[in-house]
């Protein structure tokens, strides 16, 4: 083993005491809680983060692996950025007072990419020895089939969420629900929400009224989504087992689907989100099958006639009609998956086919056939469903949430120093007589449900084009601010959109009981209230935020910086087909930083996908470290 030189080890000591010395210093000014805190605490807190980055910064400066550090240090670089500006957002209301800070940011994002990368670091590092630990002494133990184990996690995860479904009970008939069933009950649909769900959503509360009762209709709809949400996360499970994932790590994912309050809540809540994110789950499931087949077939590298003797699972037909059923059912249940979907299908068919064996090219041909049926199948059923219901078409100002927003806030920031014609043409678009109040930087509904688009929408983009060459700064903060959710870990923006209060209703979740028409009501019956008092303090009053550490795993950019950790393992790992799972959620979340606001359920799918992603990226077993020298 090489022995570092004293003086060497020295100097390094000496220079990573002065970066964490330096680190513990920018996040004491950047933290907001350490400006009123008593200096006790404060003082604490940097001595105890002093010795904690001390031990990161070590651990990656006396690091012999090179080849580590530089992909650390390139995940680390947007952690740290994440943190700053997340930071300087809450702190000052703006990532960049003016150009001279320019250096200064880059200062600060510097100097904190190294315990960023020190962390990503140990992640690279650990996978395979969690492997080791994890699978220490399993030796040869009775495995189950399959279908046992889905059953069996299915069945637990159920069982678990009927105490919170009697607290809740009929439903968390919350969000968008009585937006959807207006359109029912009028007969008046719109393209504004899913089609689909809104008849999935349609046939139970119809279900209700022939039952005599709107409220028992519901609960029906509630006990039937729980079933297909618990078998989602049962076969992902399941899944994992049959991958050879740990069953101390099966365990612990099992424990989190069951009993994390975001799961058992929104299995009862009537947003479309749901349903799509366990879509989203098996579909990334799907295209792993692939992937995984198409990676271990090029190791192996055999013979055409050794493949076409045993084809890859990925290529069965029982996989190619997942794939195309669990696609069409995906773009049918979002509006905005498209947006993630069809520029995906080209990223996966590269990779599939990557290496140019032929059971990569095999795979290839059938994933783009898949594909392109599964996309005409969609188009077909959009149609159909649009032709027979007489849907109209929704607005198309759900896709200017971020523009309006940036516009809004040059006008609330800036409109001393706007020209008079600026602010007439303004006028036309935001006028100035309700967008002063409405404006509000986290949430875009507010501003967008309003403003006047349609008149001229060739002068709306003219407009936004000069606001943004003159006040380039603030439109920055305006998207930084409106998606500050999606990858600050500390943010707290996105549990307090709507508002805070069990009164209420909402707060983390949304809980309260939409209003519905006189005879049409949905009825609050809880037959567990103390319990239903107990959730309504972690998802309405957001007491979880007072934990530390508890707090992070509530937080959705978590979940995002989980699948970006996953995405690390596998370029570090030179597994780069395991890439291809994540691309649809790379896409997606693109799509959501340009959404009107940072909500738990738009931010779900990475909630119940990314952890399963983590957990079959550890059942490779690395004995050989020849991938990653």
């Amino acid at each position: 083993m090489h022995r570092m030189p004293v003086k060497e080890k020295t100097e390094k000591t000496v220079i990573c005491a002065l970066v964490s010395g330096i680190d513990i210093y920018l996040a004491v000014s950047l933290e907001v809680w350490t400006k009123t805190a008593q200096a006790g605490a404060v003082w604490l807190f940097a001595l105890a983060g002093f010795a904690l980055l001390f031990l990161l910064n070590k651990s990656l400066f006396r690091s012999a692996d090179r080849r580590l550090v530089r992909h650390a240090v390139l995940w680390g670089i947007p952690l740290a950025a994440s943190y700053v500006l997340g930071c300087l957002m809450r702190r000052d209301g703006t990532a960049l007072a003016g150009l001279a800070d320019i250096p200064l940011l880059i200062a600060q994002i510097a100097c904190l990419t190294v315990p960023a990368a020190a962390c990503v670091a140990c992640v690279l590092r650990g996978f395979p020895r969690l492997h080791g630990v994890l699978y220490r002494g399993r030796g040869d133990g009775k495995r189950y089939r399959t279908q046992q184990v889905w059953l069996f996690c299915t069945a637990v995860i159920f069982l678990c969420w009927i105490p919170v479904f009697l607290a809740y009970y009929p439903s968390v008939f919350a969000y968008d629900a009585e937006g959807q069933l207006y359109q029912v009950i009028a007969h008046d649909y719109s393209t504004h929400h899913p089609l689909l769900h809104t008849l999935f959503l349609g046939a139970f509360f119809q279900l209700g009224g022939w039952l005599g009762s709107y409220s028992a209709g519901m609960a029906v709809h509630s006990v039937v989504q729980m079933a297909l949400m618990a078998a989602a996360f049962g076969w992902a499970l399941a899944y994992l087992y049959r991958r050879g994932v740990s069953v101390y790590l099966c365990g612990f994912l099992l424990a989190f689907y069951a009993l994390f309050p975001a799961n058992s809540v929104l299995a009862l809540s009537t947003t479309k989100d749901v349903l799509f994110s366990a879509l989203v789950l098996l579909y990334t499931l799907v295209v792993y099958q692939m992937a995984a087949d198409s990676k271990d077939d090029a190791d192996r590298g055999g013979s055409t006639a050794d493949k076409d003797a045993e084809r890859p699972r990925g290529g069965t037909r029982a996989c190619w009609a997942a794939y195309i059923l669990l696609s069409v059912l995906l773009l049918l249940m979002r509006n905005n998956a498209v947006y993630a979907w069809v520029p995906g299908v080209p990223v996966v068919w590269l990779g599939l086919r990557a290496g140019r064996s032929e059971s990569g090219r095999r795979l290839g041909r059938g994933y783009v056939w898949a594909s392109v049926f599964a996309f005409i199948l969609f188009i077909i059923c959009s149609a159909v469903l649009k032709t027979t219901l007489g849907a109209h078409s929704g607005s198309p100002r759900e896709m200017l949430s971020v523009p309006l927003q940036q516009m809004a806030r040059t006008r609330v920031e800036a409109e001393e120093s706007l020209s008079p014609e600026t602010r007439q043409e303004l006028d036309k678009y935001l006028p100035a007589e309700w967008v002063f109040a409405a404006y509000n930087p986290y949430f875009a509904d507010p501003v967008k449900n309003r403003a006047v688009i349609h008149d001229d929408p060739a002068g709306l983009l003219r407009t936004w084009l000069k606001l943004g060459l003159q006040h380039p700064q603030i439109y920055i903060d305006a998207f930084l601010d409106n998606s500050v959710g999606c990858w600050f870990l500390e943010d707290e923006t996105h549990a307090q959109i709507y508002g805070v209060g069990t009164e209420s209703g909402f707060g983390y979740l949304s809980t309260d009981n939409r209003v519905m028409p006189a005879g049409c009501e949905i009825i609050e019956h809880s037959c567990l209230p103390g319990l239903r008092a107990a959730m309504e303090r972690v998802v309405s009053d957001n007491v979880y935020q007072k934990i530390p550490v508890v707090r992070i795993f509530f937080a959705p950019a978590f979940y995002w910086w989980l699948l970006c950790l996953y995405a690390a393992v596998a370029v570090y790992r030179r597994e780069y087909r395991l890439l291809l799972p994540a691309v649809f959620l790379a896409l997606y979340y693109l799509t959501l930083l340009l959404s009107p606001a940072v909500l738990v359920r738009y931010m779900y799918p990475f909630m119940t996908t990314a952890p399963v992603l983590c957990g079959l990226m550890s059942s490779y077993d690395h004995k050989s470290e020849k991938n990653i020298q």
